[in-house]
């Protein structure tokens, strides 16, 4: 197993193009069955929390050098992207105008306010951090709406709430 390092191009401390050195040369990944769970891992290995964002088509811009990987199938629990299965290295047909790109979110480990019980990271109930009793509670959800969902959701790093959910 050759050594693999990643980094990110275009970008600003927490999103961009994703380029991966491979056999001692950067090239960048293929967005063919791209996805978030693929981002996911991309992100924790860059020191992040996870993904907020799998980008495709450039959305950073074109890359430069070969495009090392092609259909990228991590299941999002993978602690390094050399472990999830691919087409191989370097055996695609893809050009940079499909290079990928991620958006990580990163939050102190110390959170106010966190998201559990979701099917997906974004989603779930949402507790508060009580410092006076080191403990998480629950929010009431009389009121609750769209506004507060939006700084919550801005709060853990993802750009917007979809919707509001209460009960």
């Amino acid at each position: 197993k050759r050594e693999v390092s990643i980094k990110l191009a275009n970008s600003t401390n927490v999103s961009g193009r994703l380029v991966v050195r491979y056999n001692n040369t950067w090239g960048t990944v293929c967005d063919e069955g791209w996805d978030i769970r693929d981002a996911h891992v991309v992100c924790r290995m860059l020191g992040f929390h996870h993904a907020v964002a799998a980008k495709a088509a450039a959305f950073f811009g074109e890359g430069a050098g070969p495009v090392w990987l092609s259909n990228l199938q991590c299941s999002g629990n993978e602690s390094d992207i050399s472990e999830c299965s691919h087409s191989g290295w370097g055996l695609q047909n893809c050009g940079h105008n499909r290079d990928v790109g991620v958006m990580c979110t990163e939050y102190p480990q110390t959170q106010y306010v966190r998201l559990v019980d979701g099917q997906h990271p974004a989603e779930g109930r949402v507790e508060m951090y009580n410092p006076n009793t080191g403990s998480y509670g629950t929010i009431y959800a009389s009121g609750w709406d769209l506004n507060d969902a939006q700084v919550v959701c801005r709060m853990l790093g993802y750009p917007y709430a979809i919707y509001p959910r209460t009960g």
